[in-house]
């Protein structure tokens, strides 16, 4: 029993991925850098957290770049850059994002914007009050002041979601 439990033990350890970290750099972009444009810090250690760590399967520095730079809304460059290897097969970065300042649209939708969605059935209208990553932003309902995080695929600009609703019912 206790041999089939060390066996066990040793299984699961050998499934966990390997992190490697294979260097760090000041500055990293794939893109150019406009030296007239006013940057600024957009989000700190993004890409780094463990499970972001292990979940990367970017099969170049390139692709891992482009994964932590695209997650953060706005985002044009990594400054203090950590490079890893995950498994001797894959890649990550981690490091502060930096972006233009101001007003920054990301998949159509921006802070301040007006938005309809639907949630548990009914209409709800709101306005964007951040923008989170590549998947959500967060929401302040009408008429409360409860905000939500929301997947940008469920969202409408304006009053659109209810003029669609409207237009498919008999």
């Amino acid at each position: 029993m206790k041999f089939t439990l060390a066996i066990s033990l040793i299984l699961l350890a050998g499934c966990s991925p390997s992190v490697m970290q294979i260097g760090k750099i000041n500055m990293i972009s794939n893109r150019n850098v406009e030296t007239s444009f006013d940057y600024a810090l957009i989000s700190s250690y993004a890409g780094g957290s463990e499970r972001e760590l292990k979940k990367s399967r970017a099969e170049n520095i390139e692709q891992a770049i482009d994964q932590t730079v695209r997650k953060v809304p706005g985002g044009e460059f990594i400054m203090n850059a950590s490079i890893y290897m995950i498994d001797e097969e894959y890649f990550a970065v981690e490091g502060d994002v930096w972006g233009r300042k101001g007003n920054v649209a990301y998949r159509g939708f921006s802070v301040g914007d007006r938005v309809t969605f639907k949630r548990l059935g009914q209409i709800v209208y709101g306005a964007v009050t951040g923008l989170k990553d590549d998947t959500t932003c967060y929401v302040k309902m009408d008429g409360s002041d409860a905000g939500l995080e929301v997947r940008y695929d469920i969202l409408a600009k304006g009053d659109a979601a209810a003029a669609v609703e409207k237009s498919t019912q008999p």
